[in-house]
């Protein structure tokens, strides 16, 4: 084996190349972060998941490339560092023109071959940035490992800032104006790097200036510059495109974008409309025109009314996700005394209170009935001891499932079990509780509200539905988008039932179910089963409710029940409606071909070439590289495991997304940082054992798995500043020790032959990234199979696993550690 050069003995760690981690660390989760917004309106919001593996896969093909690359592995650090971290700026704008121009339809497959050869270009293009930016981070871990424990702070500190400044950009320029200011954040880096002396210093310095002021220009017009593509697919983004003049508003925040359009179509009831579309499509609100306050208001045709016309007059109405005002203007002809309407997206809320105030929402919006709350509805209602007499959630989509923009790929806490209690115990004695859903929805709901009240009451719940459908327009096919269930808390009479077919009638509504016809089907049995657990046996797909522990209410197809028909129907779209998704299991098709792809690619990228790299060298072949490989796998699974699973619990207790991104997500990025900083001294005071470090993560993830329900409970009714800092006061202690177990399998890596040490730094960096990949995705298919609780504590054990394999790979001698 070829020895090293030399000069890397000479390399000195400085400032500088600290800050330039910290720099590309931060914009690489930012562009993670802008391109999961980016996806989600350009595709569907299912494949805007993708980019979190892809991210990683990035990262560990770079450390294959380090492990591999004698030349890369030869050249000055900071001539490497100033060349690569050029490239990656330059590789951030290359890759989102590229993603932008390519017209992939990733629904459509199986319908239009020519999207087989798109697949991997489009792939490709975008894994481009984060290998760059792995290969940053990577050549300092390698070239600079006996500091490594600083490094990885500095490392974690540039990701936790991202949140920040993510949430300080997107809102102002946009998708777009997100991905030139990662570019411009990665050329910044590329100053750091050259103003290290190297034969690229001057070089450096020019690209990184001019990157810099490229990337400026773009953010005067982000999207002149930089337009997003809009799939195919997607009816109203290509509306859009097609009738730029009925476009009268856009506006970004940090998990949507709405556009607004006029809709020039005579209105069915007295109230003109304008569209909110947000994200190109993925759902729609409309603002009705009312333009005065007024005492006389005519009923919108809109189906909320039959939650009203029970309770006409004087009542006090709740809102879940209020959107563009139609559940408001409901109410308000129905002259309810007070309206409470808790909308999740300040935009929307911003529409009706401010943007369109004068002349448009007036009505609404200086009503003194009325109160608009920003906010997710189910923690504000948890925080209240209000009761009502109406609550309203139609179509309500989750805060978190918006945010992530994976939609029934993560959370939706609104329609769990323990939701709709909440909901019941907020309402009056006989108050009306009025959901819709898409039609193959509704058999999940009502069970969810028989039980939820079931178990509450102890009374069965058998009159106190009426379910009803809008026949399904062209558009929908066979099945009808807006179907709903109207439940009465104290149950219906037999003149209830005549108001409601009355006002059904009225709005050219079909009745599915009413107690008083008792229409024989699926409903009747649920409705009226003594034993409902025996009678959702009877019926495909999953009946029983979602918990908060299991929150994945619109998963209703098991993994395992997937089969090639499930596929052909997911990928095989041609149609431009998001509900033809809604028809199929799409997003557990996409989550199970994104695994299948990542294992492929993944073996093929990062653990192939480097068993083919070095399978005959003698020197590497004598290590028991398999103990190596448990290591960074089980602390690659555990981290992304453990990371995820917080964030999405945490989301109920905090509501708005933004306060999740800020609290959860920062906090754990940053102490872990500060954990590795400081993992050298605590070692030595433990003499070099971790043993306390990995008890302490596997019982405290075990902990806070199992009692953070009996936290949240207690403290759901505390100031948001208060629960921000119980949240950071919960996730604080085991970040920092999760920030310990990597810099500690790092400095393991010690042998007297250079080669195999730096071999087995970057095969190292390369596992871990392969199995966060795995993890990233497993965490997501276990939770909605087990449930949160079980993630946890498999990811306890996972860290427990990684100790034991410490035991056997710990070498006889640590080696030294070179402070800087």
């Amino acid at each position: 084996m070829k020895p090293v050069n030399k000069t890397h003995e000479k390399e000195i760690l400085t400032y500088k190349h600290k800050i330039g981690l910290l720099l590309i660390s931060l914009s690489t989760l930012m562009l993670e972060f802008t391109l999961i917004r980016v996806l989600s309106v350009s595709l569907w919001y299912h494949f805007a998941f993708m980019i979190i593996s892809i991210a990683l896969l990035g990262f560990g093909i770079s450390g294959v490339v380090i492990t591999i690359s004698d030349k890369l592995n030869k050249t000055e650090v900071n001539k490497a560092l100033t060349l690569v971290s050029i490239l990656y700026s330059i590789s951030v704008l290359i890759s989102f023109g590229l993603i932008n121009r390519i017209p992939f339809e990733p629904f459509s497959l199986l319908a239009d071959t020519t999207q087989l050869l798109y697949l991997p270009i489009y792939y490709l293009a975008i894994v481009l940035p984060f290998f760059f930016a792995g290969l940053v981070v990577g050549l300092i871990f390698t070239r600079f490992k006996n500091s490594i424990n600083r490094l990885y702070f500095f490392d974690l500190l540039g990701a936790g800032l991202s949140c920040f400044v993510f949430i300080l950009v997107l809102p102002k320029y946009g998708g777009s104006g997100g991905i030139a200011a990662a570019s411009m954040i990665g050329a910044l880096a590329a100053l750091f790097f050259s103003s290290e002396k190297s034969k690229l210093s001057g070089a450096g310095l020019i690209a990184g200036l001019i990157l810099i002021i490229v990337n400026g220009l773009f953010l005067t017009a982000p999207d002149s510059y930089m337009p997003i593509r809009v799939s195919d697919n997607k009816f109203y983004g290509n509306y859009i495109k097609e009738n730029p003049e009925l476009k009268i508003y856009s506006e970004w925040n940090t998990f949507s974008k709405v556009d607004v359009i006029k809709d020039d179509e005579a209105p069915i009831d007295a109230y003109p409309v304008h569209t909110a579309i947000i994200d190109e499509g993925n759902s729609t609100t409309n603002i009705p025109y009312v333009p005065r306050v007024t005492d006389s208001l005519p009923p919108p045709a809109d189906a909320s009314n039959l939650a009203m016309i029970l309770k006409k007059d004087s009542a006090n109405v709740f809102v879940v996700g209020s959107g563009g005002g139609g559940e408001i203007l409901s109410a308000l002809s129905h002259n309810a005394k007070t309206v409470t309407a808790v909308e999740i997206n300040g935009i929307l809320n911003d529409l009706i209170q401010k943007r369109f105030v004068n002349g448009w929402t007036t009505g609404i919006a200086n009503n003194k009935k009325v109160k608009i709350v920003t906010d997710d509805a189910r923690s504000w209602l948890r925080g209240k001891r209000l009761k009502f007499d109406v609550l309203i959630s139609a179509h309500t989509i989750s805060a978190s499932a918006t945010a992530s923009g994976a939609m029934s790929l993560v959370e939706n806490y609104i329609m769990t079990k323990e939701a709709i209690q909440d909901y019941l115990q907020h309402l009056k004695l006989d108050g009306i509780l009025y959901i819709s859903r898409p039609e193959p929805q509704i058999p999940r709901l009502v069970t969810t509200i028989k039980i939820a009240y079931d178990e509450m009451s102890g009374v069965k719940s058998k009159n106190h539905f009426f379910i009803f459908k809008r026949p399904p327009t062209e558009f929908e096919k066979d099945i009808s988008f807006l179907t709903g269930v109207v439940y009465k808390k104290d149950g219906f009479n037999e003149f209830d039932i005549q108001l409601l077919k009355t006002q059904a009638a009225l709005l050219n509504l079909e009745i599915v179910y009413d107690p008083v016809s008792n229409q024989d089907g699926i409903y009747k049995d649920l409705i009226q089963s003594d034993n409902i657990y025996e009678t959702v046996k009877k019926y495909p797909g999953k009946l029983l409710p979602a918990t908060d522990d299991n929150p994945y209410f619109e998963h209703q197809v098991g993994f395992t029940e997937i089969n090639p028909s499930d596929f052909k129907a997911s990928f095989s779209q041609t149609d431009r409606s998001v509900f033809t998704l809604v028809q199929k299991p799409a997003a557990e098709s996409t989550l199970i071909a994104i695994l299948v792809q990542a294992l492929i690619i993944s073996t093929v990228l990062i653990l192939l070439p480097i068993y083919m790299k070095f399978r005959k060298n003698a020197a590497i072949k004598k290590i028991k590289k398999r103990k190596f490989i448990l290591y960074f796998a089980s602390l690659g699974l555990a981290y992304i495991m453990i990371e995820i699973c917080l964030i999405q619990k945490f989301t109920l207790f905090l509501g708005q997304p933004v306060y999740t991104m800020l609290t959860v997500i920062s906090t754990m990025l940053i102490f872990s940082g500060i954990g590795s900083m400081f993992s050298e001294q605590i070692l030595k005071r433990i003499k070099g054992d971790p043993f306390y470090i990995f008890v302490f993560i596997t019982v405290y993830t075990i902990l806070i798995g199992l009692l953070n329900p009996v936290i949240f409970d207690a403290l759901v009714r505390a100031d948001i500043i208060f629960r921000i800092l119980i949240s950071i006061g919960l996730i604080a202690p085991l970040a920092f020790a999760m920030g310990m177990p990597f810099p500690y399998g790092f400095r393991m890596i010690n042998y007297n032959d250079v080669n195999v040490t730096r071999y087995l730094t970057a095969y190292s960096w390369g596992i871990n990234g392969f199995f966060s990949v795995l993890g990233s995705i497993l965490v997501v298919m276990f939770s909605m199979t087990f449930g949160f609780r079980i993630v946890f504590i498999l990811s306890a054990l996972i860290y427990a696993a990684a100790y034991f394999t410490v035991r056997v790979v710990k070498p006889k001698s640590q080696p030294v550690v070179h402070k800087v």
